[in-house]
């Protein structure tokens, strides 16, 4: 029996359609409201839109990270609290409409020239849209099956887990957790309430439910500290493995394109308009190709491929939003209003193209000492974002190109240190495209 992909939606033929989804469980019209109706707007904060953009590109990582999780391992208590997640995101992303309406005011101009900062709050709600729609399926019992998650903890060097605040847990500060464990404590579920980037100085509550993201093994010692069993997973067939690995691989490009999004808000780079274009170029590729491979993979039952059909159906929504804020063109009417609202950072962002190979690892160490990160490594059309999880595994190599991010004022001594690589013309060039 076949399978039809209409608008990225699978139906599956009629017998398998009325065996697998008709007669399951449902959610009653108060979750489905709860679920789809907008909070009312916030009180203004005297704040400065720096601090709250930083906050926001912070929250929408976080949304990713919690998001990703609930529905790949059938959390439904995040699914049912995504309401409250979205508003602790709405109300940064309130803060920034009520700067710029206040910046604008009555001038049409100045109006047009805030546009960037509209449509990346507007990105932001499609993010948390997107989850909304996941934590709909996951509540409604339409999520990947247990296994699925057992497959992406087996090939995945970095995982999310739950923690309780019970026993020697209580009373501990977020900053113990993060530096006893190696691990970054992401968010708090407190009687309902999300504490989103818990500040270190935080302490652990009886009842509270602490979320940490990091490397598998760090997230074990803490897992075993707390007696509780050690994440370790499922190897998958080697096709779910290829499924499983290219979804890592776009999350990846979304946590990418949302620090490039909250660069572009300040910098307004007309230089990053064609990056980004290629950016989510290859994410569109790369999401065609999973999909392909999950309707032709013998391994998945028909609920899993559903289920992961419409997730990578909805990553690929956010990378739309998010993309989207940062491909307006940068017109000087931009950059004059929101220079009136947002701090400079000095920052720029380059693609080098290199002569020499290099480990990811050795380049982060050099441009740290200039206060630069390597964002991204293109080969050839494909993108391989960088994470400090997988930066050991990467690899660039003669004729690949590195995104940098780096402090203006440090543009010649980048230039010398990337010449290293690379010839200085060369480099130039593409500095300079």
């Amino acid at each position: 029996m076949g399978v039809i992909v209409i608008n990225s939606v699978v139906l599956y033929g009629e017998e398998v359609w009325r065996r697998e989804m008709s007669g399951g469980p449902h959610v009653s019209e108060d979750t489905h409201r709860m679920l789809h109706i907008k909070p009312k707007p916030f009180r203004y904060e005297p704040v400065s839109v720096t601090e709250k953009l930083r906050e926001l590109s912070l929250y929408l990582k976080t949304v990713v990270e919690l998001g990703t999780y609930s529905y790949l391992s059938g959390e439904k208590w995040i699914a049912r609290h995504i309401i409250d997640l979205e508003s602790a995101v709405d109300s940064t992303a309130y803060q920034l409409l009520i700067h710029a309406a206040l910046t604008v005011g009555h001038n049409v101009s100045k109006a047009i020239g805030a546009l960037p900062l509209y449509i990346y709050v507007l990105g932001a709600d499609k993010v948390t849209d997107a989850f909304k729609d996941l934590a709909y399926l996951s509540i409604s019992g339409y999520g990947p099956t247990e296994e699925i998650y057992r497959y992406y903890v087996y090939l995945s060097d970095v995982v999310t887990a739950k923690v309780k605040g019970r026993d020697w847990l209580v009373g501990k500060s977020v900053g113990y957790v993060k530096e006893e464990y190696a691990v970054e404590p992401i968010a708090i579920l407190r009687g309902g309430r999300w504490i989103l980037i818990p500040t270190e100085d935080v302490i652990i509550e009886e009842g509270d439910r602490l979320y940490v993201n990091g490397v598998k093994e760090n997230i074990n010692d803490l897992l075993k500290a707390l007696g509780k069993p050690e994440l370790i997973g499922e190897e998958p067939p080697n096709e779910v493995r290829e499924i499983m690995t290219h979804i890592d691989s776009m999350i990846d490009i979304i946590y990418l394109l949302n620090d490039l999004a909250h660069y572009q808000m300040k910098a307004q780079d007309p230089e990053m308009v064609e990056e980004v274009m290629e950016i989510e170029s290859f994410f569109d590729s790369l999401r065609l190709k999973v999909s392909d491979l999950i309707m032709k993979s013998e391994a998945l039952s028909s609920r899993n491929k559903y289920a992961l059909l419409m997730l990578t159906t909805r990553l690929e929504d956010i990378t739309d939003a998010i993309a989207y804020s940062i491909t307006l063109p940068a017109k000087d009417e931009y950059r004059e209003v929101l220079s009136e609202m947002v701090e400079s950072s000095g920052e720029r962002v380059r693609l080098f193209k290199l002569a020499k190979k290099i480990e990811a690892t050795k380049l982060a160490d050099e441009l740290e000492e200039l206060g630069a990160s390597v964002l991204a490594v293109r080969k050839g059309g494909e993108w391989v974002a960088i994470t400090p999880y997988n930066i050991r595994k990467v690899v660039a190599n003669p004729g690949d190109e590195v995104l940098v991010m780096y402090p203006t004022v440090l543009e010649d001594e980048l230039i010398q240190l990337m010449s290293r690589y690379g010839k200085e013309e060369e480099i130039e060039e593409v500095v300079t495209e």
